[in-house]
């Protein structure tokens, strides 16, 4: 899905680029790593609580990257936003 399609407190991972994209309430679009800074899976939107999980050892992040929840201990970092 491109980010251009994403609806408002919608997220996306882009799998070929390991990007997660984020659409706030607002519109305002925001990219982060989908690697998991736990052991690198990639992270899962969770429509229902609007959070990034992780499905191999339950590390969750915020919407824009902050940890939630551990293992993990660093959030997922800011990327440019995909064309």
């Amino acid at each position: 899905m491109p980010a251009d399609d994403l609806q408002n407190e919608q997220g996306e991972v882009l799998t070929d680029k390991h990007i997660a994209i984020y659409r706030d309430a607002q519109g305002q679009l925001h990219a982060i790593t989908s690697v998991c800074t736990h052991r690198g899976c990639d992270v899962r939107w969770n429509d229902e609580e609007k959070v990034w999980d992780c499905p191999c050892h339950g590390s969750r992040f915020g919407a824009t990257g902050e940890v939630l929840r551990g293992p993990a201990q660093t959030p997922l970092a800011a990327v440019d936003i995909p064309k």
